[in-house]
């Protein structure tokens, strides 16, 4: 979702993960708006809810998927750290060789 900052003026791209999780916020919080950050001057930037629902008119079964593809990361990374904790053995580092000219 492109933004124009009001306070600098320049075009900034909203995530789609941003976007989506401030709209499951305006829905819930009974909200009429979704404060996006501009990347340049980092100032709050009004974003309607009604210029949300146009661009996510499906943001509900989108919503949905982001929170499935959350847990699946979530599964994945515990089962990496506890790989690493079964594991308790610290690779080695190897030495450097000096090399001298004498």
């Amino acid at each position: 979702m492109q933004i124009k900052c009001s306070h600098c003026n320049k075009m900034f791209a909203e995530n789609r993960d941003a976007a989506l999780a401030g709209m499951f916020a305006i829905h819930n919080d009974g909200q009429n708006h979704y404060d996006a950050t501009c990347l340049h001057c980092q100032r709050a930037v009004r974003v309607s809810d009604e210029r949300m629902n146009e661009t996510y008119p499906n943001w509900e079964a989108e919503y949905e998927e982001m929170m499935k593809r959350a847990a699946e990361f979530e599964k994945n990374q515990a089962k990496l750290e506890k790989e690493m904790a079964e594991r308790k053995v610290k690779p080695k580092k190897e030495k450097k060789k000096r090399k001298r000219n004498r």
